[in-house]
Parts: C-alpha cells; structure tokens; sequence
C-alpha cells in the first residue's frame, strides 16, 4: 500500500526553485549551548525542544478558548518513499525537516516558500540489511550547522543557510546489522547519538558516539554490552561475549546537565541491566567514555574540541536487551 504523507502548514519537498524565500535564513542566528539549553519560546531547536525531552512548548496564544479557529495557512506533501517518522525544527522562522533516506529540507515557516533541500548520495543495498533503513525521526541544529545520522552508518552535518553538505565521519559499515534510526542531541558542542542494532551486528555494533559538531571529529564511543570483566559483565551471566545481544540505544537521547559527580558516580557502579521486558527500558548512564578515531571527511575547516562530557553530567537513551536462550 502506498503511503501518502504531508505535514498541514510545514512542509513539502522536492524541485522548488530558491527564491526570495531565502531571505529569512539569511539572517538567521547561530544557535548557541545557551538557547539550547533555554530555548527562545518561538523555536524548537531538538526533537522534543528542551534537553530533558519534555516536548512542552510555553508559547500561550493559541489555548482552550480560541483553537477552534485555527485555518490552514500552507500545506507541502512530504517526500515520497519509506517511513515519515520526521520532526522539524524551527529557528528564526526557518523550518528544517527530515524526510527518510537522508533528505532534509528548509522552507519559510511562514509562507511555506522552499529555500533549499538536500538528497545526500547512499549506496544503492543500504535497505538491505536492516529494516526500514531509511527512517529518521529528527535532526539537530548547532551554530550554523543542521546534523544528523545516515542510513549507511555516517553522522554528517550541512550548512544551515545553503544545505551544502561540511563533514561526514564514519561510525560503522552499515552491513554489519546496525544503524541510526534517530538523529543527535547536541551537548555541550557534541553531535550525540545512540545506534539500533541487531544480533548479527554483534555487541561491537551497540555504541553510543560523540562527534564535534564543528569538525566531525570523534571525540569519544562508549559500548553498551560489556565485555568479560568489565563493570555490567556479571549481569549476563556466562553468556559468551559475541552472543550478547540487545536492541541498541535507538531512540533520541536527553540529557541532564544538573546531576552532580557524586550522583553520576553512584550510577556508574550500578550493574547494567542485560534484560527488560517489553514494556519497560533501561537507562545509559554516559560517565567514563572511551575514545577511539576513525576517519573524517572534512569540508569546512573548524575549532576541533578535546574536551568530553564528565561524569557531572548524564546522557540516558532507552533500550531494551535480550538474552539468546
């Protein structure tokens, strides 16, 4: 069956010619650590706005009393193929969106007028080996840069005001059972993001990873099974290490930036739960990242950070695991 999406006053897609359109994102503002974390009431600068993922907005015009008369103002039909699972993000009245298969676009919230769109190339037999490939539920925005996570195992940024591509780092070959079916929150200047994984990615295929979001360099990967002898281990039992398996840290991350080092160093001697039900998650505490390079493609030049999240603050991604009987 065919699905036909679109989003009623947001978005469309496709072969729109750049027009006066563009003069809003002209003027758009670098987005900082600061409106991250306290957002101009007007924008929705992460997948649920705010870093703790409330998904609340404070914005009081339109209440009980008057939203019967909200009107359609635009409408676009959404890009056709694969899983609309996209939330779009809005800054100075831009509105970026993303489709599946790596397609992002940017339109005047306003009026709907197209400003630009990107179609980054992937191989051919990406939806070969994991389902629904091609879904992506969001983006992140920092400075001037839009970023996010590709169907062929690549976090990749692009220029906010031209949708021109700036850097593209490799995480993991994407044949391996493992993807990134949501995009990255940003921390401190981080491009964070979790990844699904299957058993035949193997516990290598379940990290977590931080990027620069200036530069694309790794700045640190942590695993989420642990091996023999590691904090966790005792958890699986004797389990062999390569058939330790769970479902990944698929979902969007928060983040809380007030847990204090004591607190997040209770957490990191707590065991990592292996199992859960259905109908229940886990939580990742990231403390004690690990680094490790892998190559970069740069576009742009930019300020490589060294720095990494502390073990003052907290990431949680939610999971579930399984153990093999």
């Amino acid at each position: 069956m065919r699905r036909v999406a679109g989003l009623v006053a947001l978005l469309g897609t496709a072969a729109f010619a750049p027009c006066a359109a563009q003069e809003p994102i002209a003027n758009m503002t670098p987005v900082t650590d600061a409106m991250l974390a306290n957002p101009p009431p007007a924008d929705w600068l992460m997948w649920r706005r705010t870093l703790n993922s409330w998904g609340y907005s404070p914005l009081d015009q339109i209440d009980t009393r008057n939203v019967a008369q909200l009107r359609l103002v635009w409408t676009r039909p959404l890009g056709d193929g694969g899983y609309q699972e996209g939330t779009p993000l809005v800054h100075d009245g831009i509105l970026f969106f993303p489709n599946p298969g790596d397609v992002t676009q940017a339109l005047n919230a306003a009026t709907g007028d197209f400003i630009w769109e990107h179609r980054r190339k992937m191989p051919d037999d990406v939806g070969q080996y994991f389902p629904a490939a091609e879904t992506n539920r969001n983006i992140a925005i920092y400075d001037n840069l839009i970023l996010d996570n590709g169907a062929d195992g690549y976090a990749y940024a692009l220029n906010a005001r031209t949708g021109e591509q700036v850097w593209e780092t490799h995480i993991l070959d994407y044949r391996t059972g493992a993807k990134n079916s949501s995009g990255p929150l940003i921390v401190k200047g981080k491009v964070v993001s979790g990844r699904s994984c299957e058993p035949e990615g193997g516990p290598e295929a379940c990290v977590i990873t931080a990027f620069d979001a200036k530069t694309g360099k790794e700045l640190w990967r942590t695993r989420t099974i642990p091996k023999p002898g590691e904090p966790g281990d005792e958890t699986w039992g004797n389990i062999p290490y390569e058939k330790r398996w769970h479902v990944g840290m698929w979902m969007v991350p928060s983040y809380d930036p007030s847990s204090t080092a004591s607190t997040s160093a209770r957490r990191s001697r707590r065991p990592r739960r292996s199992t859960c039900s259905a109908a229940t998650t886990s939580s990742t505490s990231i403390t004690t990242p690990r680094s490790r390079s892998t190559p970069t493609r740069a576009r742009s030049s930019g300020t490589s950070s060294t720095s990494s999240i502390t073990g003052t603050s907290t990431i949680r991604s939610s999971a579930c695991s399984s153990i093999p009987s």
